[in-house]
């Protein structure tokens, strides 16, 4: 039986899941709702369209990424060693399961040739993400040169979650990561 009341965090909660798995296309508003355990015209209330619904997940899932990142890189009292593992254990919250993956680029590869309606959230997740890691890198390499590393490291992530969600096997998000914190770990020696 559909919940009457509920608020606008529960159903963003409640619908990022869903979304990571099954995809924009594939993810009806009465199946969102059925997950949210509210009657379809509820989302109506927080959300004019699908598309709102769509931009308003992806911008909190951008928050939350970036928040956490920042919140571990930027932190002083942390070594090098520390912050990654912690930024570890956030990849492997955000992308771990073989069963969805990455909801930027599963978004992004879904729907940039459709509609670039998601086009800024996408990229500013991406964005985001590549700053972080260049802030790593920055202490032993140029501007240029953290930013390319960095850039290299977010594409070899992302190959790493694509084909561990094919494959379903984790090596390849675990080898992608061990690349990533090799080439942090030996800039910082």
């Amino acid at each position: 039986m559909p919940k009457t009341k509920t608020s606008k965090e529960e159903v963003l909660s409640k619908v990022i899941p869903v979304l990571r798995e099954r995809g924009v296309s594939k993810s009806s508003m009465s199946e969102l709702a059925k997950a949210c355990e509210i009657e379809k015209s509820h989302f109506y209330y927080y959300f004019n369209s699908k598309e709102e619904l769509i931009k308003e997940v992806l911008a909190t899932v951008n928050s939350y990424f970036k928040h956490n990142l920042f919140k571990v890189i930027e932190n002083k009292s942390f070594t090098t060693e520390q912050k990654l593992k912690k930024v570890h254990g956030l990849i492997d919250k955000m992308f771990r399961n073989a069963n969805s993956g990455c909801i930027m680029a599963n978004t992004a590869l879904e729907t940039a040739h459709l509609d670039p309606i998601y086009k800024d959230e996408i990229k500013y997740f991406f964005e985001d993400f590549i700053a972080g890691l260049q802030i790593l890198l920055e202490p032993n390499y140029s501007k240029e040169e953290s930013l390319a590393l960095a850039e290299q490291m977010v594409q070899d992530l992302e190959g790493g979650i694509l084909l561990m969600r094919i494959y379903n096997d984790h090596k390849y998000i675990n080898n992608a990561v061990s690349r990533m914190e090799k080439i942090i770990l030996k800039s910082q020696s």
